[in-house]
């Protein structure tokens, strides 16, 4: 059961990422689309995602949620949330 939750955790971090690196080496958005797409990524998609699941492990609490938009902040958290 471990298992399953963590894929589904590396398909909800790494399938966007992807799928905007294969837009743009297949020339379908620009270069400009593709910078806003991944800051888009790195400051609110990945913090987000990696935030439930720390709050589904039962790591942090609900009023910690938003640090994780604190640059570095979960990287503590590293082995937990890829390993």
């Amino acid at each position: 059961m471990n298992l399953q939750k963590k894929t589904f955790f590396y398909v909800f971090i790494f399938v966007p990422l992807s799928f905007m690196i294969v837009l743009s080496k297949l020339n379908l958005i620009s270069a400009d689309t593709f910078a806003i797409g991944l800051f888009v990524y790195v400051f609110l998609y990945h913090p987000y995602i990696s935030g439930l699941r720390l709050l589904k492990l039962h790591i942090i609490e609900k009023n910690q949620f938003l640090k994780n938009y604190i640059p570095f902040w979960n990287f503590k958290y590293f082995d937990v949330l890829f390993f």
